[in-house]
């Protein structure tokens, strides 16, 4: 087990805001509110459990945050009529506070995506889209799916597209075991205005390894000239005003490609964050 926290990262589009996941050690996942704008984080809530961050999303104005949770334990195991082992949410970033929530008592589908600051779109089938009794409210309209399917994916690559993302190949893997072989990468691009294109590739699905169960690598693409690999990355997009941002390692990085060379600025380290009740000394 790695000693480092993963971080992944999800963009406001008309704000600038972002909310990073930060992930260890182990189940502990914590929430940091960074405003890209002055590079300043408001760390939030620690969740002991199953954050499935490629299932949530950002309200366009960064101030709320939809996502899919589960915590196996005894008691949420036993809770098949109330909150269940897993639900979906809607809280205040950086905080795993309900606001609304939807018992899901499984962990297929779930999630969602903003619309708009009030509009919801929910990866519930309508039967499965009962708001708790105890945390209801009139500000957000949801739309549940009827035609809800899979885990991840769908989220995921929604929310890919909706955010400037292009598939440029269709993965293709087959089960085996704990994981998938890859039969044929995914491949995603993103294009900034002035030509140049930053890449993600899925290169395997591996569920017994750290942070998995998603193997990818980044690369940032000049506009005339062959791709350049940003090493060690477990996230990378382009921010607000199109800069790149990635993180490594527990710590998070700004990058320009200057030439052949990716130039880094180191913004934060996120390694030195501690859950509570736990302390490395």
């Amino acid at each position: 087990m790695s000693d480092y926290c993963r971080i992944f990262g999800i963009m406001a589009r008309k704000a600038p805001i972002c909310a990073l996941f930060r992930r260890g050690p182990g189940k502990w996942v914590q929430l940091v509110k960074w405003s890209t704008d002055t590079d300043t984080f408001e760390a939030g809530h620690w969740f002991h459990g199953r954050i499935y961050e490629r299932r949530s999303d950002l309200s366009p104005d960064g101030k709320f945050l939809i996502y899919f949770a589960s915590k196996f334990t005894k008691n949420t195991l036993a809770d098949a009529e109330g909150y269940t082992y897993a639900w979906t949410a809607i809280s205040r970033l950086p905080y795993y506070e309900a606001m609304v929530l939807w018992p899901k008592g499984d962990c297929w589908h779930g999630g969602g995506l903003f619309k708009t600051n009030r509009r919801v779109w929910l990866n519930h089938e309508p039967e499965a889209a009962k708001v708790h009794p105890r945390h209801t409210s009139p500000f957000f309209i949801v739309e549940p799916n009827p035609q809800a399917q899979g885990e991840d994916y769908p989220v995921h690559s929604k929310r890919l597209q909706r955010d400037g993302w292009k598939c440029i190949q269709e993965g293709n893997f087959s089960h085996t075991g704990p994981g998938w072989i890859t039969d044929r990468t995914e491949i995603w691009e993103r294009s900034r205005r002035d030509g140049k294109r930053l890449r993600r590739e899925l290169l395997k699905i591996d569920f017994e390894a750290y942070g998995g169960p998603y193997v990818e690598e980044f690369s940032v693409i000049p506009k005339n000239g062959p791709p350049l690999v940003i090493p060690e990355t477990d996230w990378a997009d382009l921010d607000q005003k199109e800069r790149l941002v990635f993180a490594r390692f527990g710590q998070l990085f700004r990058g320009t490609l200057v030439g052949n060379r990716l130039e880094e600025e180191h913004l934060i380290d996120l390694n030195k964050n501690e859950p509570p009740g736990r302390s490395r000394h």
